[in-house]
């Protein structure tokens, strides 16, 4: 049996440990696997190694984006979905929104060209014992809706968080509805939110299941502070969804002495770091920059962390918590997306939406003036949440099973 799987960039980019867990499963239950990136999405010097079953494809494109030419319209007009695309345009009422129009006009003129080239067309000649799994609902999966699905013996769509919610895309997804009609394609959203959201949107839609996401644990756990420090980690990149701000300024109102390390860079670096300045922490807000995410597990394991915190405005399910859990690191997290799905007081706790710095900080130093044993027994409950929930291992052998049957 083989697996064709379609991913968005070349062959997982920055933060997608999970995908990597995933094919080392699979690479165990399929014949073959044909991995077949959209584009390089700026990995094209940065190659991962793959299982031994895996056949790695030059992506369909050097680039993922796309800019629009006048001659594209026409393309549009005089395509053999032309009637599909317009009926799209006009019952979506696209022409409101400037924003939405090149959304959706980008989507179509992607599919044309995805539905020109030679490895999409190549899929009509696959026997009717292969699997499709595309690993985003985004990007190279917009070529679902105009493809013969019902000829494989299945087609799965894995969605995560901005290509499952409307609102995190002006309101508009092109092309969703149709998806969701498909023949022979199962919708796979990570978390209970994205079900719901699209149950809610798709009342007729039959083919949507909840399949998580997870990591890996390298065996060990991190260690608790005994020496009165309170050791703080996030992991993110540095832009706005993620709200790094309000860490920096929760540390005006913490009592304890602490030390708060951050994984992650992005286009706000420059910016967070002047914020830290003029805070007046630079001695206890620290940027490690970039850690590979195969390195996030020996990091964690390795030294001491007392909390992870998590103040992101949006989410799926975050990998991040997760892989703090896979190492007994209690989280503090806002109530967004799916985490509440995984984060509740056992483990840590949820924040409010709408946290502010003040609030951020008065839950750090709640958490901090718990017992020793208390604190203990919730890392122990994290460790535990990571090991039911989040084992990547494990949820990928289920994922197998629901793919072959």
């Amino acid at each position: 049996m083989e697996l064709i799987f379609f991913t968005n960039h070349y062959p997982y980019g920055i933060g997608e440990q999970w995908k990597k867990n995933e094919l080392s499963v699979f690479n165990e239950n399929f014949d073959k696997i044909t991995v077949i990136p959209y584009s390089y999405g700026n990995n094209k010097n940065q190659r991962k190694e793959l299982p031994d079953k895996a056949v790695l494809q030059n992506p369909l494109f050097e680039q993922d984006g796309i800019i629009l030419k006048k001659s594209d319209f026409l393309k549009i007009l005089f395509h053999k979905y032309a009637s599909v695309f317009i009926k799209e345009f006009l019952t979506k009422r696209v022409y409101k929104s400037k924003i939405n129009t090149i959304s959706w006009a980008c989507a179509t003129i992607g599919i044309i060209r995805m539905l020109a080239h030679p490895a999409i067309k190549k899929l009509n000649e696959l026997s009717s014992d292969t699997v499709l799994y595309f690993f985003w609902g985004r990007g190279i999966a917009d070529v679902i809706p105009f493809i013969n699905t019902g000829k494989f013996r299945k087609v799965l769509v894995r969605m995560h968080r901005y290509d499952i919610f409307e609102y995190a895309n002006n309101n508009y997804i092109p092309y969703r509805s149709i998806l969701m009609k498909k023949e022979n394609v199962l919708i796979a959203p990570c978390s209970k939110a994205g079900v719901e959201h699209l149950n809610e949107l798709y009342p007729n839609a039959k083919n949507v299941k909840l399949i998580r996401l997870g990591t890996r644990s390298n065996g060990k756990v991190s260690k608790m502070s005994e020496d009165g420090v309170l050791r703080i980690v996030s992991c993110s990149v540095l832009t706005s969804v993620k709200r790094v701000h309000l860490m920096i300024e929760s540390l005006q109102y913490i009592n304890s002495r602490v030390i708060w390390r951050h994984i992650g860079n992005g286009v706000l670096e420059k910016e967070l770091k002047s914020l830290v300045e003029k805070v007046g922490v630079a001695d206890k807000f620290i940027f490690e920059g970039f850690v590979n995410s195969d390195d996030i597990n020996d990091l964690y394991t390795s030294g001491q962390f007392d909390l992870f915190v998590n103040t992101s405005s949006s989410e799926g399910v975050p990998v991040s918590i997760m892989e703090a859990f896979a190492a007994g690191i209690p989280v503090l997290a806002t109530n967004v997306g799916g985490t509440s799905e995984i984060v509740d007081e056992s483990v840590g706790g949820l924040l409010a939406e709408g946290v502010t710095p003040k609030q951020l900080a008065n839950a750090i130093n709640s958490y901090y003036q718990l017992t020793t044993d208390k604190k203990q027994k919730i890392r122990d409950n994290a460790y535990a949440r990571f090991a039911s929930m989040s084992d990547s291992d494990k949820l990928s052998k289920e994922l197998v099973e629901i793919l072959k049957n």
